[in-house]
């Protein structure tokens, strides 16, 4: 069931790096032209928003499913640089993110128009996605 889920929040992950992608680059988009909010950017940001929450909630049991996390200590996860990495920094940042991503959607709802600080949050929570994707998923591209 762990080995399931993990590959299932693997490739969910995929989908949520290329749908925050897409938002941050059309708010970038719509903020330059100062076009008005339409359905379409709406709707990027809604599916941007479920599949992030989505992504959370996998992450979320998979953290407190994992064989590693109900063996070692925090103290001791703590002190290797690679588990603290995976199992603190990485669902923090995730977590971030997603409360960006939440903060994106409001504010492209309820405004006519992009802000430059709806497209910044939109650019802070791809980067925090993007710098905290594990190593073994680029190795994944880079070895394929």
């Amino acid at each position: 069931m762990y080995l399931i889920l993990k590959n299932i929040h693997h490739y969910v992950g995929m989908a949520t790096l290329v749908f925050i992608l897409l938002l941050t680059v059309v708010t970038f988009i719509y903020y330059l032209q100062e076009r008005s909010t339409s359905k379409q950017i709406k709707k990027i940001s809604l599916f941007s928003l479920i599949i992030t929450h989505t992504q959370i909630v996998l992450g979320v049991i998979l953290y407190f499913s994992s064989p590693i996390f109900q063996n070692i200590s925090m103290k001791d996860m703590m002190g290797i640089p690679q588990l603290r990495q995976t199992y603190v920094e990485h669902p923090v940042s995730m977590i971030i993110a997603a409360i960006f991503l939440t903060i994106v959607n409001i504010k492209i709802k309820k405004s006519s128009k992009i802000t430059f600080s709806t497209t910044l949050m939109a650019a802070i929570s791809l980067a925090l996605v993007i710098g905290m994707i594990p190593k073994a998923f680029w190795n994944s591209f880079i070895l394929s």
